[in-house]
């Protein structure tokens, strides 16, 4: 299993079309069959903490190509305040109740 944490600082101005096009992106991401969880949380109005599972590296590969990660990846000039942080990592545990 591998997972992605990201934490994305919106413009102040865009912080609400943030929050929409990650809720659509979970949608999405919801129908992949490799993705096995994506949590988006939203912190101080203009922070945002995305926390997405995949089953292998192939599923995680597939999630970033996919046209609704790429057409989002294309906007963070326009929606974001700064570089997102994103870090790729294999998970050793997890569990969820």
């Amino acid at each position: 299993m591998t997972m992605v944490l990201a934490i994305l600082r919106a413009r102040p101005e865009q912080a609400d079309a943030l929050d929409a096009a990650l809720r659509e992106v979970a949608e999405s991401t919801l129908r992949e069959p490799g993705a096995l969880a994506y949590t988006v949380a939203r912190q101080d109005g203009e922070r945002f903490l995305v926390v997405e599972r995949y089953a292998d590296h192939a599923a995680r590969e597939a999630h970033f190509a996919a046209p609704y990660v790429t057409g989002l990846l294309a906007r963070f000039p326009e929606l974001l305040a700064e570089e997102p942080l994103v870090e790729f990592a294999d998970v050793l545990t997890a569990f969820a109740r």
